[in-house]
């Protein structure tokens, strides 16, 4: 191959055909490889690229041009990969390649490129970059002056209601098209400017000032349209009034159509005068990553000159107009934010202000789905948790997915959003996080629309993008990557090994390019460590190497595990092996109690990086090998997490954890919660303690905000040791509520049972398994507010034999305000409290005799009746009681 390509004359080749058989030659194995890796490629292909020898370089060249990472007018993605994982030197030959091939130069720039003339090279890189500026506001320019005509054909007077309303909807149109031009318009004046201030050594003033005229008139010819437009539509409105009101009114036009304007919420009158109040920013302004720890803004708050906020047009637009309704929630376009907490009838104000606003033609910045997202329909309308549908917005450009944590989107569900993406003309950018996806199964006639809209598919959990080309996963370029590892990587126990192994690979791509990565959390996905302490091995079997660059490991474990020593210093080691960390965390398990001198190397004690059990509050000193509570601050951010404490944990570990919060009390440290996880055994008569089954006791805390008491299953707590527990969370200065769980409450509370301090301080007290609430000032069961209701249906109901029919009527009331209100319910459990089902209702009877009816919004329905055999007719009963619960999986 290389004999015949050298004895072909050059000048007989097109000019790409020769760079691409140059460049084959330039690229060897190590950055072939590296490439490859980048770009996501198949493994096949990698196999191919390692084995192939002499053909290697041709097949990346193909493989490069099928995808369009290289083409005959542009090789920017492959000359930023290069420049992204450090080979300079080669992307500066690539570069040097192409223009000898593919432009016409003369004898002195060949012997300036020759010589490594870096002035010169950079010189006629900016005159490239600058007929593309000027070309690209030519077009633009041509494009404006295109409206003149339609903006000034047309002439209102004389005309019926009939072509005024015409003329209306004509000039509506006119008005979105001016709008979207003046945004693309505005993006390409600002990427100009910053290109002649970046370059401004190698563009003459006359070249300066001539791209600078055309800015100004392309400024100017958008400005004069706009202006025009609007005393266009001003002029139609006003004359349409005019008609609709027989010819006159009582009051001047202009106040009838600017009262018309006003009760026109999100109208296009709206966003052109937002637009043309806008002031241009200096940079070019790009949409920020989604991140937990921060708002999500579009962009810097503009303010005035003295340094006051200004106030967004479009946002005050919208929230004046709902002033008068008490119902309606005001959005900010720039950003909307839909919250699973949302009432129902919240959401639906936004949805039908979000839907008014696309109609109108306004552009709508971003939209969140926090933990909102339910589903999404073949029709493209997506399901909100409470019920409330989404239509399709045609004028939304960023559409972020935030799911419950840990939330596994199924293949349908995510086909269906890639559809929808492929559908919007406006849209430009899904991002998912906190949720587990699957390869995209969509047609290619569907990624073919993505690629030409560039729509681009986002995953922030593990730093990949979807390669609409492949229908594939990829790696993010390296600026986002280090975004992603700023804002940290948590992964998750119930994910994919598919979803591990893109994750994996991110840390690995970090790690190799010294990117320094804030924190990496697994979350209960820890199963065990090499015997090395080099990997370790997650749930789903991946291997997770160590990390050279990471600063913070967090181990969630499942509840109260053990990590014998062995496991707690091989995982020891695996944190040591980085060189920047700066601290290892435990949450949820039991650490050893003792540490053996051997556990811990010199090494270790000389970066002396953090080792905490934030599930006691305590830390490693790693030089005399005990666990202290010295770091305030390590107890503070534990009790802002919430403590647990579990069954199965020994009483060594109680013991610590009875002192760290003691400790916390003594200093007014707000504990968040804590959590008795059926561990809890008595209290003493007067209220001033807690024995726990492993015989620790728990004195009362002062500055405990929850109290939340699991009891083994279906366990009758009786008045008596009610009014003891009352009084107990009532010694807390700073308690809101006090949660009982798993067990059943008394039916009735005595007037003596709630004291006036507990009145006045009125904390709740929540009963999750059946949703009630007790009022501390008549004493009685209700219904709990929404947000508990959600919880408890979140975590399942279970229904026990044992308990009470006022219980099992309790649950059932719960349940079915529960299934009114759409909210889904995850499971109920039956626990040995099946009896039959009701021939004539189709309902389900308990052993108590209360009815359990059907519940649209169940997804798992669970019967444990251990060691009793199911007739033919139970078993038809419940098929027949499950087909009427329409959620039900």
């Amino acid at each position: 191959m290389d004999r015949l390509s050298r004895g072909v004359d050059r000048l007989s080749m097109k000019g790409f055909g020769l760079f691409k058989v140059e460049l084959s030659r330039q690229l060897d194995r190590t950055t072939i490889l590296e490439l490859a890796t980048l770009w996501s490629y198949p493994r096949s292909v990698k196999d191919t690229l390692q084995t192939a020898n002499e053909d290697r370089g041709r097949i990346m060249v193909d493989k490069m041009e099928e995808r369009g990472q290289i083409a005959s007018d542009d090789i920017s993605a492959l000359t930023e990969a290069l420049r992204g994982f450090g080979a300079l030197g080669i992307a500066r030959d690539v570069e040097q390649i192409y223009e000898e091939n593919m432009s016409v130069k003369t004898p002195a720039d060949q012997t300036n490129l020759a010589t490594g003339d870096a002035h010169t090279e950079s010189k006629h890189q900016a005159a490239r970059q600058y007929d593309k500026h000027t070309d690209a506001l030519t077009m633009l320019l041509q494009e404006t002056r295109g409206f003149h005509t339609k903006v000034e054909s047309s002439d209102a007077e004389g005309s019926t209601i009939v072509v005024l309303n015409k003329l209306k909807e004509e000039f509506k149109e006119v008005y979105r098209n001016l709008l979207q031009l003046k945004s693309t318009g505005r993006q390409r004046m600002e990427s100009t400017e910053k290109f002649l201030r970046d370059n401004h050594d190698y563009v003459s003033a006359e070249r300066n000032h001539k791209i600078r005229d055309r800015i100004q008139e392309l400024r100017n010819e958008l400005d004069c349209l706009i202006s025009l437009s609007r005393d266009r539509l001003e002029n139609v409105t006003d004359r349409l009034i005019k008609l609709q009101h027989g010819g006159h009114t009582k009051t001047p036009t202009s106040q009838v159509v600017s009262e018309e304007r006003r009760s026109q919420p999100g109208s296009v009158m709206q966003a052109v005068e937002m637009f043309s109040k806008l002031e241009q920013p200096a940079e070019l302004q790009t949409v920020p990553r989604p991140s937990r720890r921060a708002p999500i803004k579009t962009q810097a708050e503009p303010t005035s000159g003295d340094g006051s906020q200004i106030t967004d047009p479009i946002a005050t637009t919208v929230n004046q107009s709902s002033q008068d309704d008490e119902t309606v929630v005001p959005i900010d376009l720039n950003c909307v934010t839909i919250k699973a907490t949302d009432s129902k009838e919240n959401q639906q104000s936004m949805v039908d202000q979000l839907k008014r606003t696309s109609d109108e033609g306004i552009p709508i910045q971003m939209l969140i789905l926090d933990e909102a997202f339910k589903t999404i329909h073949g029709n493209g309308t997506i399901a909100l948790n409470s019920g409330v549908l989404l239509p399709f917005l045609c004028t939304l450009s960023v559409l972020v997915i935030w799911t419950e944590e840990g939330r596994v989107m199924t293949e349908a569900e995510f086909s269906g959003i890639v559809r929808y993406g492929s559908e919007s003309t406006q849209l430009q950018e899904f991002v998912f996080q906190h949720c587990d996806l699957p390869s995209p199964k969509a047609t290619r006639e569907v990624f073919n629309k993505l690629q030409e809209r560039g729509v681009k598919v986002t995953w922030n959990d593990t730093g990949h993008c979807l390669d609409t080309f492949s229908g594939s996963w990829e790696m993010n370029i390296i600026d986002r990557v280090r975004e992603h590892c700023d804002a940290g990587i948590i992964m998750h126990e119930h994910w994919s090994k598919e979803t591990h192994d893109l994750q994996i690979k991110m840390l690995e791509f970090a790690t190799k390019k010294e990117i320094p990565i804030r924190i990496v959390k697994l979350v209960r996905c820890y199963s065990s460590i090499t015997s090395d302490g080099s990997n370790i091995i997650l749930q789903s079997g991946q291997s997770l190497p160590a990390m050279s660059s990471v600063k913070m490991i967090n181990i969630t474990t499942e509840n109260g595990r053990l990590i014998p020593e062995d496991e707690f210093a091989r995982l020891l080691d695996y944190a040591n092996q980085s060189r920047a960390i700066e601290d290892l965390r435990f949450q949820e398990c039991e650490l050893p109690p003792t540490v053996s001198a051997s556990t811990i190397s010199p090494e270790m004690k000389s970066k002396n990086f953090k080792v905490s059990w934030i599930t006691t509050g305590h830390r490693l000193n790693l030089h005399d090998r005990t666990w202290g509570m010295d770091d305030m601050a390590n107890i503070k951010e534990s009790c802002g997490a919430g403590v647990v404490i579990y069954q199965q944990c020994s009483s060594h570990m109680h013991k610590l954890q009875m002192r760290f919060l003691t400790v916390a009390s003594q200093n007014n440290i707000p504990v968040k919660y804590l959590r008795l996880n059926r561990c809890y055994r008595s209290v003493t008569p007067d209220g001033t303690k807690l024995t726990l089954q492993s015989g620790q006791t728990l004195p009362a805390l002062s500055s405990v905000k929850m109290i939340h008491i699991t009891t083994e299953d279906g366990r009758k707590i009786a008045e008596v040791e009610f009014s003891r527990l009352l009084m107990y969370a009532d010694q807390s200065q700073i308690i809101e509520e006090l949660r009982f769980q798993r067990c059943e409450l008394p039916p009735t509370v005595s007037a003596s049972t709630i004291s006036s301090e507990m009145e006045s301080k009125n904390f709740k007290v929540s009963w999750l398994s059946t949703g009630h609430r007790l009022d501390l000032h008549d004493r009685t069961w209700g219904i709990d507010d929404m947000d508990t209701i959600r919880e408890s249906c979140g975590r399942g109901v279970p229904i026990y034999k044992q308990c009470s029919s006022h219980m099992h009527t309790l649950q059932m009331r719960f349940l079915t305000v529960a299934s009114q209100n759409n909210i889904p319910i995850a499971h109920i459990s039956l626990r040995e409290s099946y009896h039959a089902v009701d021939a004539t209702t189709g309902s389900i009877i308990l052993e108590s005799g209360v009815m359990l009816p059907h519940v649209s919004s169940l997804r798992v329905l669970g019967i444990n009746a251990w060691g009793r055999e199911l007739t033919a007719e139970d078993f038809n009963g419940l098929v027949s009681y499950s087909s009427q619960c329409s959620e039900l999986q």
